[in-house]
């Protein structure tokens, strides 16, 4: 795909219905991933962390988050948001997927990039990020702009659900 693509936050009551298909595809690809990767059954047995993952949209429409997704003409095919931890001055980026239709074209280094100047603009100095251990790409990028390892951290979604010991935290000073 080599067209012309935007990036835009979006909000309002909407919102989470809008990028629900996208998560939903971003989730069964970390679910098969671990399956294929991790030889695991089930990491939801009963759907407990599939509902905290959709449920977490409300907190990235926060006055002190953000949600965007990069569109090519109507279609979304990558999204990215930061919340607010406890401390005021830390967001934690999540959900960060192209689709693989649109990987190559340079879109998830724009959205970071976007997701870290507009942390920086809403008064964040740190941005953590969780990410499972099989997602190298994402990794690299983090690391690309000094993004370093990091203890599992207290509110961890991936943590939350028994997933620390597959998970890779990381932190970046802004």
């Amino acid at each position: 795909m080599n067209v012309p693509w935007r990036i835009e936050a979006i909000a309002g009551p909407d919102a989470a219905a809008v990028v629900e298909p996208v998560f939903r595809e971003y989730l069964d690809w970390i679910l098969t991933r671990f399956t294929v990767d991790l030889g695991a059954d089930s990491i939801d047995p009963d759907g407990s962390a599939e509902r905290a993952y959709f449920a977490e949209t409300q907190r990235f429409l926060d006055p002190r988050g953000r949600l965007l997704v990069v569109r090519v003409d109507d279609e979304i095919v990558g999204v990215g948001a930061f919340k607010p931890t406890d401390d005021e001055r830390t967001a934690e980026i999540k959900r960060m997927f192209v689709r693989p239709s649109a990987r190559g074209n340079g879109i998830a280094r724009a959205l970071f990039d976007r997701l870290l100047g507009e942390a920086r603009a809403a008064g964040y100095t740190t941005v953590r990020l969780e990410t499972m251990s099989f997602m190298t790409e994402a990794h690299a990028l983090y690391r690309s702009v000094g993004a370093r390892e990091i203890d599992p951290f207290d509110g961890s979604e991936a943590g939350s659900v028994g997933l620390a010991g597959a998970t890779t935290y990381m932190e970046l000073r802004l």
